[in-house]
């Protein structure tokens, strides 16, 4: 079975030199289908024009918590117009909340707004979540996503995850399992249902351990797997099925 990547920023300038290159080897190695978020309005053209491109690329679109300085509230009506016209888009995301940047309250209404939209368009969300995971899920609790969505970089313990999996949200393994200073989270994606995980890199940024300083890249999603199949105790060949089929159940793709 191939592999996909479920959260890779190829549209980001670290990919510029060698963009098209680099994706002819990841289908070499396999890795055969890349989900790439948008995170801001002035982002989305490119990664819609990657998707284009490439028969292995798809694209999110969505208005990230770290650029909340960029974001204007038109952008919102700009967004629903881009889901109208482009119908290759399989996500609302990259959205979400993140704790380290302040003013949480206008990060929870263009949250909330952006699960609004994805529910109208009958799509799942792709959320970013850095040391809100409590806080997510007491968004989650009052606006419910209708069709599903990733959490990804999950870094929380087994309770969280499994309540995540309740509400839809599948979890996205990175590298960061391949830390021992990890544990909390190694031991969740130990138990949690194989049903609720999709692998991913989160390119150019979390690589595994080693490559720190390094560019992440799409190409190390077989070491993630390979991170991952070390905590389960599934055969390798099933969660390589599993793991697949998660991404297709989830971002609807024929």
């Amino acid at each position: 079975m191939p592999f996909a990547d479920a959260h890779c920023h190829l549209d980001f300038e670290a990919f510029d030199l060698d963009r098209k290159a680099l994706i002819s080897r990841c289908e070499s190695v396999g890795v055969k289908l890349l989900i790439v978020p948008g995170v801001a309005r002035d982002n989305w053209g490119s990664v819609i024009k990657l998707s284009e491109e490439f028969e292995s690329v798809f694209p999110c679109v969505g208005l990230h918590p770290r650029f909340m300085d960029k974001h204007k509230e038109d952008d919102l009506a700009s967004l629903e117009s881009v889901l109208c016209k482009y119908k290759q888009i399989v996500a609302v995301g990259e959205i979400g909340l993140d704790a380290t940047i302040g003013d949480l309250d206008r990060q929870v209404y263009f949250l909330e707004r952006q699960i609004d939209i994805a529910n109208r368009f009958l799509l799942p969300v792709v959320l970013h979540s850095r040391k809100t995971h409590n806080l997510l899920i007491e968004v989650l609790n009052k606006k419910p996503v209708l069709h599903g969505g990733l959490l990804h970089g999950f870094s929380g313990s087994e309770e969280q995850a499994r309540v995540f999996w309740s509400k839809g949200i599948y979890l996205g393994v990175g590298g960061v399992i391949s830390y021992e200073r990890a544990s909390k989270t190694r031991k969740a994606l130990s138990v949690v249902p194989l049903d609720s995980v999709v692998l991913e890199t989160d390119s150019p940024d979390m690589p595994l351990s080693g490559g720190q300083g390094g560019r992440n890249t799409p190409l190390n999603i077989p070491f993630v797997y390979k991170e991952f199949c070390a905590l389960r105790t599934e055969n390798e060949a099933d969660i390589c099925r599993r793991l697949w089929l998660n991404v297709i159940n989830l971002f609807g793709i024929n």
